[in-house]
């Protein structure tokens, strides 16, 4: 609120295009805001009359000072080093602020910035017949995550999981299925992701024994994409059992649901016509073996491969009929598709080959690509078997919460249901915390630890917060037009408290979920130096308690709804 308050002030000062911020100081003691716009300011207004960056901070400093916007808002306006300007609020717009938050708290941290806008957001982009494993997390948290805050932004965010439901995955799978000699009964009453993992990764060992293999297996998928009875019946089978099963893992997870549900097997009817369109066009050729392409090996992308030399379609093809089908279907302003830094390449064909058919929505859409995730013994994969399950891994997370809530607190009432919050909580937040593009390895200890920047301690600060609440046996009254006097330490937790929106702003401005995590956990801790040395329950002044406790409240307000817009839970006792 206050940051755009003053970049729109500014705005009005200098040349339009003029290419400045206003950020927040290091150190607080150099103003709740700060400004370069003097260091950045076009010739055409100010250098070109020969004036130093610092003669031009004087100059804005001076118009702002002499404007209703300063008396309004500002306390005063330094300048320091070569040219940065310094703002601090007035003391009475921060309480202002804060009245304002606790007296509508669900408007808190949102705003109609995305109204009638659609977004679609490709996410947790799931296989059939492979369970999700600890790789997946990256993309389900971040993606729901993301979801969330466009949500809070007045956005129509549309979901859509993408599941993988064709290509050549699916030949291994068939070739292996019927060596195998296993039934469809076998399973439906067993456990589809054991027996089929199973299969598909003793066939890839056996594939890479027998390159051959390979062959047959594309052969199988080029059968099941041209109708062979005895495949599809296979296939479909395998689709249904393993959907449901998919379904569950993100319930437990806590993602919101899913808009769309698509598999990529639903555009299998448009893409013979956008073959056909392509090759129309000139855009794409036929090569002698049969196999249709998109030269771009001049600008560095190689051929883009849209049939294979045996007929099969390629996941290149069925995203291109995907962009299609949600500009047609939705009209959306943003098209995002979370998935791993390995597709880069992928999706840069992708969007350079719609964009060479003329395709709308192609330069609105995105890759949101994040890093790897890694154990400490070395890398993720399925067709390895060196995956760890997801449900074992929430088991694993819920049990290991359990064990500290015994010892911490072992009368805790609930215990496994605020396990199950804690430990999927700190896999969030784990991964969360950390920016997208980064590589990640996933330790235990490091992610459910109760110290320093992890979900649990964000949870307990705020079930912190909410036991001086219920101590204090009602919630505060007090109103901005009680006067207080506020001292430093509370004046600069109001301040962090009035920028929650900005830190929405600024993790939407380039999707990066740490962006929020991180202003979340400098809030807990600047919340947990406030109540550790200002007592509120033993102050003696009735005005200046319920102020305390209102500073208590909008902290445990805002907590809630960052953790709420990570996709993590707050339990109210730990």
């Amino acid at each position: 609120m206050f940051r755009k308050l003053i970049y729109e002030e500014i705005a009005k000062l200098v040349p339009a295009g003029t290419n400045f911020s206003v950020e927040v100081p290091e150190n607080s003691a150099h103003g709740d805001y700060a400004s370069n716009v003097a260091l950045v300011r076009q010739p055409a207004d100010g250098k070109k009359a020969g004036k130093n960056p610092r003669e031009v901070a004087e100059d804005v400093a001076l118009r702002l000072r002499s404007g209703r916007f300063r008396s309004d808002l500002l306390d005063k306006i330094e300048i320091a080093g070569p040219g940065f300007l310094n703002f601090w609020i007035k003391n009475e717009e921060l309480v202002k602020q804060l009245g304002a938050m606790l007296q509508h708290p669900e408007k808190w941290g949102t705003s109609d910035v995305g109204k009638n806008k659609k977004i679609v957001v490709e996410y947790f982009p799931l296989n059939i017949a492979k369970r999700p494993h600890i790789g997946h997390i990256r993309s389900a948290v971040i993606g729901d995550s993301i979801k969330r805050m466009l949500l809070a932004q007045g956005y129509d965010a549309i979901s859509d999981t993408h599941v993988g439901d064709w290509g050549t995955q699916f030949g291994i799978l068939l070739l292996a299925w019927k060596e195998s000699g296993a039934s469809l009964t076998e399973l439906e009453l067993g456990d589809p992701f054991s027996i089929l993992e199973d299969l598909y990764t003793a066939e890839n060992e056996r594939i890479e024994l027998e390159p051959e293999r390979r062959e047959q297996a594309k052969k199988e998928f080029a059968k099941l994409e041209r109708g062979n009875k005895e495949n599809r019946k296979i296939w479909e089978q395998m689709v249904l059992i393993s959907m449901k099963k998919l379904e569950d893992s993100a319930n437990r997870l806590g993602l919101l649901s899913f808009d769309e549900h698509k598999g990529e097997s639903s555009y299998e009817q448009d893409m013979p016509e956008i073959v056909a369109e392509a090759l129309k066009k000139n855009v794409a050729q036929k090569k002698d073996d049969g196999a249709v392409i998109v030269d771009l090996t001049n600008e560095n992308l190689d051929e883009a491969v849209l049939i294979k030399s045996d007929g099969a379609s390629t996941y290149l093809l069925r995203d291109l009929a995907t962009i299609k089908y949600r500009q047609e279907k939705y009209n959306f302003y943003k098209n995002l598709y979370v998935t791993d830094v390995r597709q880069e390449h992928h999706f840069r064909q992708v969007f350079r080959v719609a964009e060479k058919l003329g395709y709308d929505g192609v330069n609105d859409s995105e890759h949101i690509s994040f890093g790897f995730m890694s154990l400490p013994e070395g890398t993720i994969s399925t067709r390895r078997g060196t995956a760890i399950a997801l449900d074992l891994v929430l088991d694993e997370a819920t049990n290991r919460a359990e064990k500290v809530i015994e010892e911490k607190n072992s009368d805790l009432p609930h215990k496994e249901t605020i396990a199950k919050m804690i430990g999927i909580g700190a896999l969030k937040y784990f991964d969360l915390s950390h920016n997208r593009h980064s590589d990640i390895v996933f330790e235990w200890d490091e992610a459910l630890a109760f110290e320093g920047n992890t979900g649990p301690y964000l949870q307990y600060t705020y079930a912190r917060l909410k036991s001086i609440l219920r101590k204090a046996a009602n919630n505060a009254t007090w109103t901005s037009d009680v006067q207080v006097d506020v001292d430093q330490i509370e004046r600069e937790l109001i301040v962090f408290l009035s920028r929650f929106p900005e830190a929405i702003e600024d993790a939407l401005h380039d999707f990066t979920p740490n962006t929020l995590a991180n202003y979340l956990f400098q809030l807990a801790q600047k919340a947990n130096e406030f109540y550790h040395s200002h007592p509120v329950i033993q102050e003696e002044n009735e005005a200046k308690k319920q102020f305390k406790l209102s500073l208590v409240e909008a902290s445990a307000l805002t907590l809630k709804k960052g953790l709420n817009l990570l996709g993590i839970d707050s339990p109210e006792e730990m």
